[in-house]
């Protein structure tokens, strides 16, 4: 497969198990009118959970994440990027990287969705519609 295609095998995977695992009630704050992937409340797991590095959204990603992406350069790796941009780098299986013993979240890697949702054309409100159940499909 091309790095495009396994990317976004990664992320429809993080999709369907977020919609599997997270609760009702997790799913009912998901709000497209005040998302925003770089706010650690309002981005994914922060509309999911009250905040992103909270202990619920590590428990959530480490049911729903396969893939991560290093930020050692920034959030500019990926923000407003093309998937296939060369400088769009994609990093390896996630192995707890990014939290420390404590649980405490480092910011050192996004998760293949967070990463997916700062780049051009990322269907966000269908992710997030298809998540609480108002759709059946969902295509990036």
């Amino acid at each position: 497969m091309s790095k495009v295609k396994d990317f976004k095998k990664d992320v429809l995977h993080e999709i369907e198990m977020l919609k599997q695992h997270a609760t009702d009630a997790e799913k009912a704050r998901l709000n497209f009118e005040d998302f925003n992937y770089e706010s650690e409340y309002n981005c994914i797991y922060g509309q999911l959970t009250g905040r992103c590095d909270s202990p619920r959204a590590k428990e959530l990603m480490d049911l729903a994440c396969i893939r991560v992406m290093g930020l050692a350069s920034g959030i500019d790796n990926i923000q407003n990027r093309n998937i296939s941009d060369d400088a769009f780098v994609i990093n390896g299986a996630n192995t707890g990287q990014g939290w420390s013993e404590d649980g405490d979240r480092k910011y050192k890697h996004l998760s293949a969705l967070e990463a997916y949702i700062g780049t051009k054309r990322a269907k966000n409100k269908e992710i997030l519609e298809y998540i609480k159940g108002n759709s059946n499909k969902l295509t990036l």
